[in-house]
């Protein structure tokens, strides 16, 4: 019963398409919106929560399955400070046979640990964090492979990369624009562009951030 209910949560986080979630400073408590309600609603779960909005979107994550693939990054990963060399990013991508799972984020050390039980770091507790999840279709996984290469991504963790990318990314060459519209898999239409370090800085050298 317990794994019905984790593959109906799963299978939530797919139909939806998109959803954005606010986690308020000073604790785990957390807001949130979706494609199908754009009320903002309070969950009674914490964010760190085992049967929570977050631990149900890294199923794939904590599972690794031989069907699944994900990589996560993040320039200020759980074993060591800020990364200068790469860009301030923070995410981790999902995929199993048909969907794309894209969560970005601005939580230092995040995913911490590959359990349910403690992907959360403490350190997440004391500022507010910010987490938006967008479903699309699998065929976009080249197109997500190329904005790591654009922003310099510092991919800490993965699993069955190459069905997630299709091929090694460091043979996908960085080229302008920085930018490109994506649909996500509810028909939700956004745009992933890149942020540089400074306009007197070498923009095939220094890419800092993104966003969407």
């Amino acid at each position: 019963v317990i794994l019905f209910f984790q593959d109906v949560l799963w299978m939530i986080v797919l139909t939806v398409g998109l959803f954005i979630l606010y986690k308020k400073p000073g604790g785990f408590d957390y807001v949130y919106i979706d494609s199908t309600d754009q009320n903002l609603k309070k969950n009674n779960k914490p964010v760190n929560n085992q049967a929570g909005v977050l631990a149900n979107t890294l199923k794939p994550y904590f599972e690794k399955s031989p069907d699944s693939a994900f990589i996560a990054y993040n320039d200020q990963m759980p074993s060591c400070n800020a990364l200068q060399q790469y860009g301030h990013s923070k995410g981790v991508v999902m995929m199993d046979k048909d969907n794309v799972v894209w969560l970005l984020h601005s939580t230092p050390k995040f995913p911490e640990g590959d359990e349910s039980n403690n992907f959360y770091p403490e350190s997440g507790k004391r500022y507010a964090q910010i987490f938006m999840c967008v479903t699309l279709p699998s065929d976009k996984s080249a197109q997500i492979g190329k904005h790591l290469k654009d922003i310099n991504a510092h991919i800490f963790k993965k699993h069955n990369p190459e069905k997630l990318l299709k091929k090694d990314s460091s043979n996908i060459k960085r080229t302008l624009p920085y930018h490109e519209d994506l649909l996500s898999s509810g028909g939700l239409k956004f745009t992933r562009f890149v942020k540089q370090i400074s306009k007197k800085r070498d923009p095939e050298g220094e890419i800092s951030a993104s966003f969407i």
